[in-house]
């Protein structure tokens, strides 16, 4: 790992690019250099693994840096001749040997995909041609590599983290890693290209699953044989199966390592259980025991190094912190994790909950770099440690992909890594290790609220942001007049994200699969009572015009009130979120779905019991007629739902389509709203509408 920066069209570029990379330096201790030209400069900091080979390389035309680990470097330098003498230097080869002699105008998504596929490893980088003027920057499609740009007047800039580009007048982006950079130097234009991303791939009369699965488990351990060091490395532990399955590979091939789990002293249950594992798999195991004085000296530093002040992710982080930092005293330089297996091996119980595994694990890591990538990136570099990842491997993804949903469904979260654990020689005794989440395995989040208790803060949130001082980042809001889109804009309120504005689409398609259609016009209130701005837009609902139309509102509000990422109140709807998630990618803008897949009747008791005030304002299916229409719902008009979802098998939160809501008051509004006058209008006996004609505002007591 390694860190990058590039200043392009400004003056001062080599003294900017030098303070930014400064702000990053421990990405780099091995070495940094600069390469100059007028209002233009590229950096780099080294982390040698491979080779110890200074950049920006410079190769004819080409300059070139990157933060890359490519681990069949060797293989194609053979394949196409190279004389390459790193991963880095044949990651430059390759594209010179795509690139050469192009324009601009010759650069196409296919010559750059060609070229990236055919690298194995993660990376991010940029090339720059000096006689052509144009500028190529880009990311694994997984995101493992950070890479982070912003565009200003005439200018750009681009580093491997945030905090290297980031001050009161510049909100950097980062970028997507499903998108390829094109900038043109001379005319500063910024052109965002596709990078191909996995697909499901599965037929259930197309595959035989003992073969799959013996598949699986030789690619598994091909991804752990690539990314080994050939120096003592280190394994962050948790005590669950994910990190007992990579010490036990780690141990079988005589690697000498040593495992960091950082726990709570109160703990005593995980702590033997992992000392039991370590004895029983003979390594060397050590653990950090926490407690509340070291969290709450150790909170500045793991929020600024994240930047963020998510309380999930600062938990999560302070977990890893403290383990790397650990590490970092014995000498570690490269160390494994086993993210990525949860979200691979549909460990989260979201996964097991409804039909759409495969759709699940796209999703999820889509969403990873933004999740986790990120945090665990900047935590290990700041500790000099380059982190590693074998359960991300590209070629173990794609395979897991082919495999159909119906060989996925189980009680037991990650039945078929622990299948093949065992049959990889793990005994039998530790495959059906549990944990929970790392914040809560290590205690780490319990810690966390009592030192909320302590200091009289009201949330985690609350006490974040005090020491963060600002707000994560800025996010729109899909926004519907429902309970759904305010109850996750509340969530995202409350882990510290900036709500900048509301967008509202206006369908007159009122069948809209889309769309919710009635009471949309109340959206307009409800800005008001929240003191958002909202931003409508129409469509006429045809059913692929509409999402052109959804892309045109979120595109404004990104231009207008520069948010990088969106919400969105689904819950079961695969058809809304995956088009959501074409959409935010096309745009570079990340998407947050807090209520996926969460349990229908919590989330009702949630709204119920948390100061949402809704009504009901459509129903269309059996056991719901016009007296549900008007009224708040209450715990007593739950339990009648849970009745009739057991009777006819209704969504109790009506996402189905079942019933549609409007909120009146809401723990992020400042007043609440009245209906004054409304009429109904009845369709049949289980299909009616409330029509609000008059509306107006009450204060809140």
């Amino acid at each position: 790992m390694c860190g990058i920066i590039g200043v392009l069209n400004r003056n001062n570029a080599g003294e900017k690019a030098r303070k930014c990379l400064s702000r990053i330096i421990y990405r780099g201790i091995d070495g940094t250099d600069f390469y100059e030209e007028d209002k233009l400069c590229f950096g780099h900091a080294l982390h040698s693994v491979v080779g110890n080979m200074p950049q920006p390389l410079i190769k004819g035309d080409f300059i070139f840096g990157a933060n890359c680990e490519i681990y069949n470097w060797k293989d194609l330098a053979k394949k196409h001749s190279m004389d390459s003498k790193n991963d880095a230097e044949l990651l430059l080869d390759l594209l010179i040997l795509f690139l050469k002699d192009k324009k601009i105008k010759d650069i196409n998504e296919k010559t750059l995909n060609d070229a990236l596929r055919e690298l194995d490893g993660v990376f991010a980088f940029f090339i720059y041609n000096r006689r052509n003027k144009y500028t190529l920057i880009a990311r694994d499609i997984i995101g493992e590599k950070p890479l982070w740009f912003y565009m200003s007047g005439k200018s750009m800039v681009f580093a491997s983290e945030k905090k290297a580009i980031e001050d009161e007048n510049t909100a950097p982006e980062e970028l997507n890693p499903r998108k390829i950079i094109l900038y043109d130097n001379q005319k500063n234009i910024l052109q965002l290209l596709n990078q191909h991303f996995f697909e499901i791939t599965s037929s259930a009369e197309e595959i035989d699953i003992n073969s799959a699965k013996k598949k699986l488990k030789a690619l598994l351990e091909k991804s752990v044989d690539k990314r080994m060091p050939d120096r003592k490395m280190g394994l962050l532990f948790s005590g669950g199966i994910d990190s007992t399955l990579l010490a036990f590979m780690l141990k079988k091939r005589d690697i000498d390592f040593t495992a960091y789990m950082t726990v709570s002293d109160k703990k005593t249950d995980e702590i033997k259980n992992a000392k039991r594992i370590a004895q029983l798999l003979d390594f060397d195991l050590k653990i950090v025991e926490v407690n509340k004085d070291l969290v709450r000296k150790e909170l500045p530093n793991v929020i600024s190094l994240i930047e963020s002040s998510d309380p999930v992710k600062v938990e999560v982080g302070m977990v890893m912190y403290l383990a790397l930092k650990k590490a970092k005293e014995g000498g570690i330089k490269v160390i494994f994790s086993g993210v990525g297996a949860d979200d691979i091996f549909w460990g989260y119980k979201r996964m097991r909950m409804y039909k759409g595994i495969n759709e699940d694990t796209l999703s999820s890591l889509r969403r990873i770099y933004e999740r986790d990538l990120y945090r665990d990136d900047v935590l290990s570099m700041a500790n000099n440690i380059e982190l590693r990842l074998p359960y991300l491997d590209k070629q173990l993804i794609r395979s897991i992909l082919r495999i159909p949903d119906n060989y996925k469904y189980s009680e037991t979260p990650k039945l078929l890594l622990r299948e093949i654990a065992v049959e990889l020689g793990l005994p039998k005794e530790l495959s059906s290790l549990k944990r929970n989440a790392a914040q809560y395995s290590s205690g780490i989040s319990k810690i966390l609220s009592q030192i909320v208790k302590e200091q009289n803060e009201s949330f985690k949130g609350k006490l974040l942001l005090d020491i963060y001082g600002r707000k994560n980042l800025k996010l729109g809001v899909l926004f519907s007049s429902g309970k759904d889109c305010i109850y996750a804009m509340h969530i995202q309120n409350r882990l510290n994200y900036e709500i900048t504005c509301l967008i509202s689409i206006e369908s007159e398609n009122k069948d809209s699969f889309m769309f919710h259609t009635p009471t949309i016009s109340i959206t307009k209130y409800q800005s008001k009572a929240l003191g958002i701005p909202l931003l409508m837009h129409k469509t006429d609902g045809a059913k692929e015009k509409e999402l052109e139309d959804l892309k045109a509102a979120i595109s404004k509000a990104k231009e207008r009130y520069g948010i990088q990422g969106v919400i969105s109140g689904a819950i079961y709807s695969n058809y809304q979120r995956k088009r959501i998630e074409k959409i935010c990618d096309e745009l570079n803008l990340k998407v947050y779905s807090p209520l996926w897949h969460m349990d229908q009747e919590i989330e009702m008791r949630n709204l119920i019991n948390g100061g949402y005030e809704f009504i009901i304002t459509k129903v269309a299916a059996d056991g719901l007629d016009k007296s549900w229409l008007g009224k708040r719902v209450t715990i007593e008009d739950l339990e009648k739902l849970i009745v009739l979802n057991k009777k006819n098998n209704i969504n109790i939160t009506g996402e189905g389509g079942e019933f549609e809501s409007l909120v009146l008051d809401a723990p992020m509004f400042k007043e609440r709203l009245k209906i004054v006058l409304y009429n109904i209008k009845e369709e049949s006996k289980n299909c009616a509408e409330l029509i609000v004609e008059e509306i107006e505002f009450e204060k809140k007591n």
